[in-house]
């Protein structure tokens, strides 16, 4: 099938559509997506070097996203520091610390197909790292450098052969010592890059999207690849020296999927933090952004700083975020962007990139999501049962899917028109929550006699939850303010900030248990029934929790 590739970056640049459904090119592209990618290969190496990789065949990443670029002073990252203003690493210091930090590692034992777990915060490091691991042919895994349980619970799971992260993040790591790699950046280089096969995994991802999600799901070579072609051209049209900018987007999501992206296209990564665009919203307006992606978070920050974006060339969303029509249409007007195209973009890291990806063009905020260009899906049983969806509502499944992850995302499809239709179960953002760890961090906890997270449906837009803690406390005195201080500190600490629940609820009460466990669907209907409420203010519950209270004193005292 011919693409005429030029005509489909003219007909995106321009913003205006050719018709009302989705266009023919991007229907022909889900049935030949071999042959889409490689004609946009032809149109991404244009007049620069040439791309080492071949569609279909192999691919060298380390040639492709760093050597390609490598005798260049353009920026690859850009990240702002509180202390020290902005931090630049150019394509020339990329190529050249990657490719001593390659050697050094090799010669510490980093292997093609080995599994190495890069544990860093965005930044520096962690592009020259990312960078050397692809050099060697390692299978990559990222975490942020955040909470020591979650961290000790996903190394366990991955089983990695070596660890990279800064020494002042080692602490993070108990037992996993031996792992750890030494970058000292002072070894000549003289590796040769590694060639990964189609099939073969670049990467073992922790994917917030994926349930249960303490399990690396594997992110292919041919996948990467396709992902960041489609990516960098259509999606995103980054161009060499471009920025992306996507301040509040989840790593875990996101990375190393935008790094991929970017350094394909020779583009440059612009990181912030809302933490610091909070304190001085300018920030966003010191360099040009080709593409912004705006969560609601940073929405509400620049809504409050009235500070205009006319710094932006075109910006996108997660459809899977609450669609709060009235704060968006404001933001909009307000930043300046009302002739400024705009998209919807939701990137699944195990599959590479976008999978679905609305026109990017002047309009009003919408829940258009059609596939992403170049993906083969289909649209299954809402059942799982494994059939066609036999209607215009079903699940967006990737094919082929039998070793993916399985789908969860709900399409409808109107008048060749889709649109996003939530998650088929409950999701935060449509990332998994963890419930089953905060249950187990809490319950670590002295004044905790059980605990366990429901779920609960805002009320307001369709497929958005709330996540409630329950917290079990048997016949104690009440000490609410202490106890959810408490609480909060252990989840930051142990799990980070972003898994904290929406509410917590302590119950003077003790929870039915099964096996030693605490009876979850019990819990959930007690819960949401107001059951558990009306127990707590039952004199004769109190009186029975005392007494149970007491019983168990004694037990523990082996009496």
């Amino acid at each position: 099938m011919a693409f005429d590739v030029k005509r489909i970056l003219e007909q995106l640049e321009t913003g205006a559509p050719a018709e009302t459904e989705v266009p023919v090119w991007q229907q022909e592209s889900w049935a030949d997506p071999e042959g889409f990618v490689s004609a946009l290969a032809v149109a991404h190496a244009g007049k620069g070097a040439p791309l080492k990789s071949r569609t279909g065949q192999h691919y060298d990443f380390f040639h492709d996203l760093v050597v390609r670029h490598g005798n260049t002073d353009r920026a690859a990252l850009r990240v702002y520091d509180r202390r020290s203003g902005w931090q630049v690493l150019t394509y020339r210091q990329l190529h050249e610390q990657s490719a001593r930090r390659a050697t050094e590692w090799a010669r510490q034992g980093v292997k093609a197909g080995a599994k190495v777990c890069l544990v860093y915060s965005v930044g520096n490091e962690l592009l020259v790292s990312l960078a050397a691991a692809l050099g060697l042919g390692a299978c990559i895994s990222f975490l942020p450098a955040q909470g020591k349980r979650f961290l000790a619970r996903r190394l366990a799971a991955l089983e990695p052969d070596h660890i990279a992260t800064e020494p002042h993040q080692a602490l993070l790591l108990e037992g996993f010592e031996k792992q750890l790699l030494q970058s000292r950046g002072q070894a000549a280089p003289a590796f040769t890059s590694h060639t990964y096969k189609p099939a073969e995994p670049v990467g073992l991802l922790f994917s917030p999207l994926v349930e249960p999600p303490g399990v690396p799901v594997p992110l292919l070579a041919e996948d990467a690849w396709r992902g960041a072609m489609v990516d960098g051209l259509l999606t995103l049209g980054l161009g060499a020296g471009e920025h992306l900018a996507a301040p509040g987007y989840h790593p875990l999501q996101h990375l190393p999927a935008f790094l991929f992206t970017v350094l394909l296209r020779g583009a440059t990564y612009l990181h912030l933090e809302l933490a610091d665009i909070e304190v001085n919203p300018s920030l966003l307006t010191e360099h040009p952004i080709r593409a912004l992606g705006v969560t609601p978070a940073l929405r509400d920050v620049m809504l409050r700083a009235r500070t205009p974006l006319k710094n932006v060339s075109h910006w996108f969303r997660n459809p899977e975020e609450p669609l709060d029509w009235q704060s968006w249409r404001a933001w909009v007007k307000q930043c300046g962007l009302s002739e400024v195209p705009s998209a919807n973009v939701l990137v699944d890291p195990s599959a590479g990139g976008a999978v679905l990806v609305s026109s990017r063009r002047v309009r009003d905020v919408h829940t258009e999501t059609p596939p992403a260009p170049g993906r083969r899906w289909a649209l299954h049983d809402v059942n799982m049962s494994g059939q066609q969806a036999p209607g215009d509502l079903g699940v967006f499944t990737l094919l082929p899917n039998e070793e993916r992850p399985p789908p969860y995302v709900v399409l409808t499809r109107s008048y060749g028109v889709y649109h996003y239709g939530g998650p088929r179960s409950a999701r935060r953002e449509g990332r998994v929550y963890l419930a089953a760890e905060v249950a187990e961090a809490v319950q670590s906890l002295p004044f905790v006699r059980g605990a366990t997270v429901v779920t609960a449906p805002t009320g307001g837009v369709a497929g958005h939850y709330r996540y409630v803690l329950l917290v079990f406390t048997g016949s104690q005195a009440e000490q609410r303010g202490p106890w959810a201080q408490e609480i909060r500190r252990l989840l930051e600490l142990q799990l980070g900030a972003e898994h904290l629940p929406d509410r917590m609820e302590f119950m003077p009460l003790y929870a039915r248990q099964v096996e030693g466990r605490v009876d979850e669907a019990w819990c959930h209907a007690q819960f949401m029934t107001g059951a558990l409420h009306r127990k707590s203010l039952d004199p004769l519950f109190q009186a029975l929790t005392k007494l149970r209270g007491r019983l168990l004193e004694k037990e523990e005292r082996g009496v």
